[in-house]
């Protein structure tokens, strides 16, 4: 296939894909990797990382034992391969109809790692595998028929695919449905391999994450809907069942001039013992190329793909073991392109091609953090990838514009917070009410009730659908009058309840609130966490000086109050204690930042600790100041309500950790049966076990309110906020996540009947009598009661400090990140360019600019100025990408989950691999959706002699 093949057809795959999407939405639609309930449906992740054992059982099982582990490819010398495929959006579709036209020519398609994103399932095979490579096998769709061709593979064009991660989160259940079995011969969940093996010895944690991670297990979904039918293919242009199309999770594709090794390196990224037998025995003189789920070259690290029970024994050995003929290895799991030339200085040094080729769906992963400078002097443990999609430079100009546009926004969130602060304060300070006749009698309606009235219709308005291509302007108006809602709200509720101590607690959040932001600001003009070998005189007297000024203002406050109240409440020998610490340690550490050598093992052991040191000091200086306002205003008992909350929290893990050993200790008299004790165990770990995990916080805390009450103790009643909170904000994800899971027709309805619920009686909390409805007592009545209830009252007071705090630790971020500077950017403030739908990406930060500044870091940059990128641009750059160096920040670190787009540009792509028995050329083919596909020839790699002569 030609570039101009591909070109004329390109540009119109972004169209079909809309009209696609539109016609046959899918059950995800956008999925989002911040959401609620994706994590809830990856839990798995988390599990199956701290079991012994069980994903390597699952293998064995789903391993079939009696076929050899090959697939014959005869004739074979062009396939495809693309990478973590399966996010069900946009994203995945736009590059199915140039996947359709390469395998026109392909012997067979390969997906290489997480073919179902999130966990697996198999009913998302439909949307997620189906529709956009086999459209032409699932029932009902409603897009014209010339839109649904593009959408199909070849049928006489196998699919093979290696599990990722993510496949592994239903324990491969979907997997095996559509790979490892028949379409008439469909597998069955091994429940029985969630029991443990009881005669490995494992220490006391390792035995409770063992035994948690597989009473918790999360079982997978069994086929529905049309998700079995999808598995029918046609023959004799008949409907048949599809046969097995690979004989387990890792084997071996024989193709016409070399072996595709394909490895399942699970959830952890290990191989278990019997693959690594298999891997380390696979012979012969033709070469092959390693196709692995984790690469083993990636964002210029290595990584060598352990084997689980086996120290010392790992993949790159056998890989880079010249006997076993390897001139290559392919890697998913990271969703963007990186190459390894063994030919160039730097880059591959074990005379490997490496390839790094997840970006075949899924969202992408930011490329300008990649280390690519060779002058870093960690010569040994650093490699500098040759080519990269996208460009350095390209993914920052890209991630800039969603992300700093998005910076902007959130400021502006969090500033509007603070200023529902001031409003709220204001109001309660005024007394302002208006009265009302309801029910033929007057109700006066306060600031309270008001501000609960107006969340309520925002978070109404907030549900209405957003149609596709509109602008987002609306839901994000709102979400910023809810931040400023939410500051009048919590301001009120601190009045209502005390209101002797309600202005001391403000000037505290502000005051607190402004010594951190001014740390984040000298944190990030200082470079304190970033280590150096040499540092100016001068920056050293400068730092002194501020220093300095930080203690002093820290201490401000307490001077001003002239010792605290008369009483002798007042704790103020915490501050001036956590006030030197923060002092001893920030001058230790501006020391220990200078270093002989950036790249040595003492920068690396700075790095990791210097932004705990830093933020726990700060922290232990704000909660002395706390202490000793509160203290003074007779609140001793509400600051210590968080550590006091540790306490029920503590027995609750006591229940938990009770009923994850109960199966071992309800079955151990069957010690001598193991098939037995399997059963047995599995029995108490669905009907003992389970229900007492779900159930052990709820019950906890509902006798820990029940005890408070009987003894009438301040301290428990204290105790029981946070973990009161913890608990019901767990429960809402859970219950939210199954009615969107299992009654998706009845969810938005339930919501917003909830949703009213809960704000009437809030509302008829906020205004007595507003709720008294003659011959309908019971509203008013329940109203009344939670006005004072003292559990609910509990659950507020938290749930507000938890909002006052996390909004005061978001400014300071914020100010580190250097967003201030946005709002003397007049751009920030009128240029489309800030908006969804602007222009290109390259408007914002032109690549020139960007490249000039990735250059500058990699060079060793320490923030200073750019050559040719004016200051404006510099800082935007900054907000997106701080440096190669901690601090990023949750951010920087996750902006690519974050900002996983549905409108182009995209930066997809899949590989072309053509064989000869002399070489293997690689060509990448990028999809963007704006514009024509791209295809490169990026690597020529040489067979060994033997294999041309053996040819």
């Amino acid at each position: 296939m030609t570039l101009g093949d591909d070109s004329e057809t390109g540009r119109e795959d972004w169209a079909r894909t809309r009209d696609y999407l539109q016609n046959d939405p899918t059950k995800w639609n956008s999925l989002s990797w911040i959401a609620a309930r994706t994590l809830i449906d990856s839990v798995n992740d988390v599990l199956g990382r701290g079991t012994q054992g069980l994903v390597e059982n699952l293998r064995a099982h789903w391993t079939k034992k009696d076929k050899p582990l090959t697939i014959p490819a005869t004739g074979v010398s062009r396939f495809l391969v693309i990478g973590d495929t399966g996010e069900q959006d946009p994203s995945q579709y736009v590059v199915a109809p140039a996947l359709a036209r390469a395998a026109e020519q392909a012997g067979f398609v390969l997906v290489l790692s997480d073919v179902i994103y999130p966990s697996g399932n198999v009913n998302d095979y439909v949307d997620g595998f189906y529709k956009p490579y086999r459209s032409n096998r699932v029932e009902g769709l409603k897009a014209p028929a010339d839109v649904r061709d593009d959408f199909a593979l070849p049928e006489d064009v196998p699919v093979y695919a290696m599990p990722g991660n993510h496949d592994w989160y239903d324990g491969l259940y979907g997997f095996a449905h559509q790979f490892l079995y028949p379409a008439d011969a469909p597998p069955t969940w091994p429940s029985e391999l969630l029991a443990p093996s009881f005669d490995e010895p494992l220490g006391r944690w390792q035995l409770i994450r063992d035994r948690f991670g597989r009473i918790m297990w999360r079982t997978p979904s069994e086929p529905a809907g049309i998700a079995v039918p999808a598995r029918w293919g046609e023959s004799d242009d008949q409907p048949a069942p599809e046969a097995q199309l690979q004989p387990a999770p890792y084997f071996v594709i024989e193709t016409e001039h070399v072996d595709l090794v394909c490895i399942d390196t699970g959830i952890d990224g290990t191989i278990d013992g019997p693959q690594f037998d298999w891997l380390s025995s696979l012979s012969g003189e033709k070469p092959k190329i390693l196709m692995t789920g984790k690469p083993l070259l990636v964002n210029g690290e290595r990584r060598k793909g352990q084997v689980s029970g086996r120290p010392g024994e790992t993949v790159y050995d056998v890989v880079t073991d010249e006997k076993h003929r390897y001139v290559a290895t392919v890697g998913g799991d990271t969703h963007n392109f990186q190459l390894y030339d063994p030919t160039r200085k730097d880059s591959s040094r074990d005379g490997l091609w490496h390839i790094v080729s997840g970006g075949g769906g899924a969202y992408t992963h930011a490329t300008h953090p990649i280390r690519t400078a060779t002058s870093d002097a960690r010569a040994e443990l650093r490699f500098c990838p040759t080519k990269l999609f996208p460009r350095s430079a390209e993914s920052l100009a890209y991630f800039a514009q969603q992300l700093v546009p998005s910076i902007w926004r959130l400021l502006l969130t969090v500033v509007l917070f603070g200023g529902g602060v001031v409003l709220g304060r204001w109001l309660a300070e005024t007394g302002w009410s208006r009265e009302l006749q309801l029910w033929d009698q007057p109700v006066r309606v306060g600031p309270g009730g008001a501000a609960i009235a107006a969340m309520i219709v925002l978070m109404l308005l907030h549900q209405l659908p957003q149609r596709p291509g509109r602008s987002r302007f609306v839901p994000r108006l709102l979400l910023r009058l809810e931040a400023l809602v939410a500051g009048v709200l919590a301001t009120l509720f601190l009045h209502h309840y005390l209101p002797d101590a309600a202005g001391a607690l403000l000037v505290l959040f502000g005051a607190s609130t402004l010594w951190i932001c001014l740390n984040a600001w000298c944190v990030r003009w200082s470079r304190w966490w970033s280590p150096v070998e040499r540092v100016p005189g001068w920056h050293h007297v400068a730092f002194a000086c501020v220093l300095a000024a930080l203690v002093i203002l820290a201490l401000l406050p307490m001077g001003l109050d002239a010792g605290g109240s008369d009483d002798g409440r007042t704790v103020s020998w915490v501050l001036v204690v956590a006030v030197d610490l923060y002092a001893v340690l920030a001058i230790i550490g501006w020391r220990k930042r200078i270093v002989t050598t950036v790249n040595g093992a003492r920068a690396a052991r700075w790095l990791e600790r210097s932004v705990v040191w830093a933020l726990l000091a700060q922290a232990a200086v704000v909660s002395g100041e706390m202490l000793r306002v509160m203290s003074g205003e007779g609140l001793t008992v509400l600051f210590l309500s968080g550590p006091l909350g540790l306490v029920p929290l503590a027995v609750i893990a006591v229940v938990v950790l009770a009923a994850v050993l109960a199966p071992d200790f309800l079955t151990r008299r069957l010690h001598e049966d193991p098939v037995r004790r399997a059963r047995a165990w599995h029995t108490w770990r669905r009907w003992l076990a389970q229900p007492l995990v779900f159930l052990a916080a709820p019950v906890t805390l509902v006798l820990w309110w029940w005890v408070a009450d009987a003894v009438d103790s301040e301290w428990m009643r204290a105790a029981f906020a946070l973990p009161a909170l913890i608990t019901v904000a767990a429960i809402g994800m859970l219950v939210v996540d199954w009615m969107r899971r299992e009654h998706a027709r009845l969810y938005m309805p339930l919501l917003v009947v909830a949703v009213l619920a809960i704000g009437v009686l809030l509302l008829g909390a906020a205004v007595p009598g507003l709720l008294d409805v003659p011959g309908f007592e019971a509203p008013g009545r329940l109203a009344n009661e939670l006005r004072t209830w003292w559990p609910a009252v509990a659950v507020g007071a938290a749930l507000f400090t938890a909002v006052a705090v996390g909004a005061s630790v978001l400014l300071a971020h914020m100010v580190f990140l250097g967003a201030y500077s946005l709002i003397a950017d007049p751009k920030a403030w009128v240029s489309p360019r800030y908006r969804q739908g602007g222009p290109t990406h390259y408007d914002f930060i032109s690549e020139a600019a960007a490249t000039a500044i990735i250059d500058a870091e990699q060079e060793g940059g320490q923030g200073g100025s750019v050559e040719g990128v004016d200051r404006q641009t510099r800082r935007r750059a900054q907000i997106a990408f701080p440096g190669l160096n901690p601090p990023f920040g949750p951010i920087q670190k996750f902006v690519s989950e974050i900002y996983s787009l549905d409108e182009p540009p995209f930066f997809k792509h899949f590989l072309e691999f053509e064989t000869s028995p002399t070489e293997v050329v690689v060509k990448i083919h990028r999809v963007r959706g704006d514009q024509p596909v791209e295809i490169e020839e990026v690597a020529r790699i040489s067979l060994p002699v033997a294999a041309v002569a053996l040819d």
